[in-house]
């Protein structure tokens, strides 16, 4: 298993992504988080899930959706109790997905618009569902799957990570995989400019993670328009 990640402000002056790994028991939790609540804000909330999962998994590291749960339940807490013990941070909140992987099986979970895409025998087999008012309105066939990258309402969010109140992610279950599987988590700002296609086809013509994302931001950056939000992936190839 080989894995690569990218993080970039685009053309914003910050950067509210952040990504994390950890590893324990020849499992490794990967995370990538796309922070909301304004300047500062938003960078500290991407901050405190990202570190509560990645904490919470080299406690107690276990491959199962209970486990991957109780990881993203105590970011969960830990970004409330920030937001009531800081009056300035009350609105703080992050997009999340997270994959556990030994090399041999995979689970999932996320909250929000940042997308985990599946990779087998050379397809995307699957791709979590948006928690935003875009995709509610795709699933209710009044915009086209594409269409959700170009919708007003794409970054108006449903779920996301800021509370135990609201904690509501899904969660995949445990799959097996086999050699050639890929993973791909990105935020919004990534696949909103990759299309599946573009996936697809820069995997077939990669030969390891790092040349997979390298073909992948070239698309980004012929497709990208100016002030184009902060971008971030996670490539992982089995």
């Amino acid at each position: 298993m080989r894995a690569v990640s990218v993080s970039n402000a685009g053309g914003r002056k910050n950067n509210e992504d952040r990504i994390g790994y950890a590893g324990a028991d020849g499992i490794w939790c990967f995370v990538l988080c796309d922070g909301l609540g304004g300047q500062l804000c938003g960078d500290a909330a991407a901050e405190i899930v990202r570190d509560a999962v990645c904490g919470a998994f080299e406690k107690n590291p276990e491959l199962s959706g209970k486990a991957l749960y109780r990881y993203m339940e105590m970011a969960a807490s830990m970004l409330g109790e920030e937001r009531e013990n800081d009056e300035s941070r009350y609105n703080m909140s992050s997009t999340a997905v997270t994959l556990l992987t030994d090399g041999e099986r995979a689970v999932w979970a996320h909250a929000g618009d940042s997308r985990l895409y599946y990779i087998s025998d050379g397809k995307i087999s699957s791709i979590t569902d948006d928690h935003s008012l875009a995709f509610a309105e795709f699933k209710r066939g009044m915009i086209t799957y594409d269409e959700i990258r170009r919708s007003p309402n794409q970054n108006k969010l449903l779920r996301c990570i800021n509370d135990v109140y609201d904690f509501n992610p899904d969660v995949s279950d445990v799959i097996k995989l086999k050699k050639g599987d890929a993973f791909l988590m990105c935020t919004d700002g990534f696949w909103e400019y990759v299309t599946e296609n573009d996936i697809e086809s820069t995997l077939s013509a990669a030969a390891s993670p790092a040349q997979w994302l390298e073909k992948m931001l070239e698309v980004l950056h012929k497709n990208e328009i100016e002030e184009n939000d902060n971008y971030s992936a996670i490539a992982v190839m089995i």
